[in-house]
């Protein structure tokens, strides 16, 4: 047999490569609907192992994602955005987005990122009293998220609310699991209950010891217990973590022990002590008549069946010194309690909505240890103002019309003043892969105003208030704003017949280096080498080599 030419095979192969290159690029984009046809299933199946809606899933998957069509959820079935972070072992892929060329998670399959995604909720403690909340309320889970700090739009819970009821997918909320499924779900449930070893009975309580990297509402929802009663159960405040080797009580503790008395040892406190005998730690302040956050000091006996009476010797916890306790209420006095008015404290209540609306919001700041992309929530609204059409809004935000109408769910191109559409830059088209122009939040700063902003970020002002729903051009400090920066088409700088070949920018407020570098097509590095030495900062009216 005559052996082809190495010179054919190669190019024959490169052929077939590129022709597969090709291929995938021009790979139609997957719509709303097909979106949800194939991943409601998944979606379903976390909700009953996680008690997350399934519509609040598949609205999060389908925002974050551009309906599955980004390059992370084609190319690393990432549906959520997930960065890799230092826990991570798994395979990875890079891109762009805070900084050059991020790590992100890798997965085999669409499922295996839906379940990191539940489980980032599940282990995460300011999510905990999220899965009190019944599986078919969606809205207190959209706001919750956003109260929560999952996502820096100031609107995200509002787009969550809209994109469910737009396209009704709190009807995956009630489907059932068949026989076959919900016996597997047990099954399952009954392996990772084994993993937590033997419960133990402490004073006729029944508990587990936590396992490392566990959360409250990991093992709530393992044991079907509601997490508030399990804090409850551990005399435990909202701000408390999980920590390995703790001891977890799966019932409420007892009034007293059959011991009389604990001798204190070093650093034990009087929580410690109530874990230890599994007493009630209010019962076991009271029998030594101790208010909360005293402390006995060491070798002092605590009383564990009958009341004491006179109260033990405390640790002063400012000065670390031993005090006498010599003051004691008499019988019939009043004692003055002085009661902090403020609208969240760390008081575990029994209605799980009571215990989201008095969690402290988490600060947009307090997101940075997040496994998730900045940019995981790319939606935003719009609100129609006079003369505007589908075409004039979908040219500002470069999105085209079909993208907006199949993200609002409009069979038509008529649009009234002051309706409320769906943006989503992710999908900028239902059949091409468009360049994204990526929206972000302006906090307001003492001194700026509505017209200075929008000249920062190159916005009209008009297009401002419609995209954060404003009625006029009253803003106030700390207020988060959508930005959106419009494309523009990218003309090179004039130079001069001396510098022919070289361009130059010239750095306008608000911009960075990185940014400088994608708006024009180079790497960050490529801009330092050229303008030696340089470092990462740059300021209004400096003259940077672009090449």
């Amino acid at each position: 047999m005559r052996k082809l030419p190495l010179l054919i095979i190669f190019f024959s192969l490169s052929f077939v490569i590129l022709a597969q290159g090709e291929k995938a690029a021009s790979l139609p984009k997957i719509t709303v609907e097909q979106y949800i046809e194939k991943y409601s299933a998944i979606a379903i199946d976390e909700m009953y192992r996680s008690k997350i809606p399934a519509s609040i899933t598949l609205a999060q998957g389908i925002l974050e994602s551009g309906n599955g069509n980004s390059r992370l959820a084609i190319d690393a079935n990432n549906h959520f955005g997930i960065k890799c972070k230092t826990t991570w072992t798994g395979k990875t892929i890079y891109e762009d987005d805070d900084a050059p060329q991020e790590c992100f998670r890798k997965y085999d399959a669409a499922i295996d990122s839906y379940r990191d995604h539940s489980d980032f909720l599940m282990r995460n403690n300011r999510y905990a009293f999220l899965f009190d909340l019944d599986q078919t309320d969606y809205k207190a889970w959209a706001h919750g998220l956003k109260k929560a700090g999952y996502a820096t739009n100031p609107q995200y819970a509002e787009l969550l609310i809209t994109f469910i009821e737009r396209h009704k997918l709190n009807r995956f909320d009630a489907v059932k699991l068949s026989e076959e499924e919900d016996r597997e779900l047990k099954e399952e449930k009954a392996e990772i209950v084994k993993s937590y070893g033997k419960e133990f009975e402490n004073n006729g309580v029944p508990g587990i010891v936590a396992k490392p990297n566990e959360s409250y509402a990991q093992i709530a929802l393992d044991y079907d217990i509601k997490v508030h009663q399990l804090y409850r159960n551990n005399d435990l405040e909202k701000n408390a973590i999980c920590k390995a080797g703790d001891t977890i009580y799966l019932k409420p503790k007892k009034s007293k022990s059959d011991s009389l008395y604990h001798l204190v040892g070093t650093n034990e406190t009087m929580y410690w002590i109530s874990q230890r005998y599994a007493i009630k730690l209010e019962k076991l302040l009271e029998k030594n008549l101790m208010v909360s956050g005293q402390q006995p000091a060491l070798g002092e006996e605590i009383y564990l069946r009958n009341k004491r009476e006179k109260a033990p010797k405390l640790i002063d916890t400012a000065t670390t010194k031993t005090i006498i306790n010599v003051v004691e209420p008499k019988k019939d006095s009043v004692v003055a309690v002085i009661i902090i008015d403020t609208s969240y404290n760390e008081k575990v209540y029994d209605n799980p909505i009571q215990n989201i609306e008095t969690q402290k919001p988490a600060e947009i700041n307090a997101v940075e240890d997040s496994i998730y992309s900045s940019k995981e929530n790319l939606s935003f609204f719009h609100t129609v103002q006079k003369g505007e059409t589908l075409y004039g809004i979908g040219k500002k935000y470069g999105v085209r019309v079909d993208a907006i109408k199949y993200l609002n769910l409009l069979e038509g191109d008529s649009i009234e003043i002051g309706q409320r559409l769906i943006i989503n830059p992710a999908i900028p088209s239902a059949e091409t892969r468009d360049p994204q122009t990526i929206p972000g939040v302006h906090v307001v700063k003492q001194g700026e105003t509505l017209y200075s902003i929008s000249g920062l970020y190159g916005i009209g002002i008009n297009d401002l208030k419609a995209t954060n729903n404003l009625e006029n051009e009253n803003i106030y400090i700390g207020q988060a704003l959508v930005v959106v920066p419009i494309q523009k088409k990218f003309e090179a700088p004039k130079v001069n017949d001396s510098n022919e070949g070289e361009y130059y920018h010239k750095v306008e407020k608000g911009e960075t280096l990185y940014g400088i570098a994608r708006k024009y097509g180079v790497s960050v590095s490529q801009i330092k080498e050229l303008n030696h030495p340089m470092n990462d900062a740059v300021i209004p009216g400096q003259k940077i080599r672009i090449r």
